[in-house]
């Protein structure tokens, strides 16, 4: 019984090496460029990307989110965020899954500003990008929510000026 056990190491330890070799290349995958190919720099313009930038909430400047390859790290407020993102084949589309983990210290929330981040990053976005704008729009039902480009570093609180409220859900689904 203890050869036949014994033989089984090496292919074991193959399989292990292959599936952690696996692991290490998807690592750092960019959620906005899904097949991990170079785009042609003499093509048109490619979309710019969310990766690797920090993004404010735009009703909130204390609630921000930062993507590095697919992890996903932020503040809502209150509570540390942290989670992954993937790439769909639709180059305008990422996928947040279940959401974001955080912590669960209690804060007040007058703005709504931890419930809007954490709907943000949850499921299946369409974003778009304008500039220092982007813009996370859930498929189902066209909500949206806006984010400012932070520059890497800065404090979350910026001096960049803040709107109203930029969740936004559309007159027919408001009615439901």
């Amino acid at each position: 019984m203890m050869r036949k056990s014994a033989s089984l190491v090496p292919p074991l330890l193959a399989g292990a090496a292959v599936l952690t070799a696996g692991c290490a290349a998807s690592a750092g995958a960019d959620p906005a460029n899904p097949s991990g190919s170079v785009q042609p720099t003499a093509a048109a313009p490619s979309k710019p990307s969310i990766v690797g930038s920090q993004w404010r909430l735009k009703s909130d400047p204390e609630a921000w989110f930062r993507v590095q390859g697919s992890n996903i790290s932020g503040n809502d407020s209150c509570n540390s965020l942290n989670g992954s993102a993937a790439s769909l084949a639709s180059a305008d589309r990422v996928d947040f899954g279940n959401g974001v983990a955080s912590t669960m210290m209690y804060c007040p929330d007058p703005k709504g500003t931890q419930t809007a981040i954490s709907e943000a990053l949850k499921g299946v976005r369409i974003w778009s990008r304008n500039g220092a704008e982007l813009v996370l729009t859930d498929p189902d039902n066209n909500r949206s929510w806006t984010f400012v480009l932070t520059p890497a570093g800065s404090p979350s609180a910026s001096a960049a000026p803040t709107s109203s409220s930029t969740a936004s859900v559309p007159a027919a689904a408001a009615a439901r």
